[in-house]
């Protein structure tokens, strides 16, 4: 929910920080976050252990961080992300300033569509290679590329992570419960 029209600056949300904990900047409007249900945490636990098994156990490299980390992208846009992947380690006290490779969102009944697609567009723009919505009630991921293309992923398909993840392979039925 937006809570006004003025244009806000990171910077300024930065000067009353409990103020503003609970919300993202979207190219400097303000809106609060709202709380996810159990459906929403349990596919993020279980897409992070995907993603952390491939990591430890099938040849990944790089880091995964998850539980609404936040990226500061530009000085009007500050979002909070459910879970990300880095080729490379990040700098652990300090928010990055640009998109992580895979930047990846679970789509909640809140969530306006407008406002992902925006967020999508700003991942891409600043330094993601791959954004991934997931879809718990359609049981699906599509995701959105570099060249402006997406696909859609149904339960039946399996995400290859090709050259840009080796050796990923995620099972579509297998992420989301019965």
């Amino acid at each position: 929910m937006a809570t006004s029209t003025a244009h806000l600056t990171v910077t300024e949300m930065e000067t009353s920080p409990e103020k503003w904990e609970r919300f993202e900047l979207y190219r400097g409007i303000p809106i609060e976050m709202t709380y996810t249900k159990p459906l929403h945490a349990k596919i993020l636990s279980i897409l992070t252990y995907f993603l952390v098994d491939w990591l430890r156990n099938q040849g990944g490299k790089g880091e995964v961080y998850g539980g609404e980390a936040g990226v500061r992208l530009s000085e009007d846009i500050r979002y909070c992300f459910d879970l990300a992947w880095s080729k490379g380690p990040l700098i652990e006290n300090e928010i990055p300033k640009k998109s992580l490779d895979l930047m990846i969102e679970i789509i909640s009944e809140g969530n306006d569509m407008d406002l992902m697609m925006q967020k999508v567009d700003d991942y891409l723009h600043y330094g993601a290679t791959q954004v991934w919505l997931v879809f718990p009630s359609r049981k699906c991921i599509q995701i959105f590329y570099t060249d402006k293309t997406s696909r859609t992923f149904t339960q039946e398909e399996t995400i290859s992570g090709g050259d840009f993840m080796k050796g990923l392979e995620l099972s579509i039925k297998e992420l989301f419960p019965v």
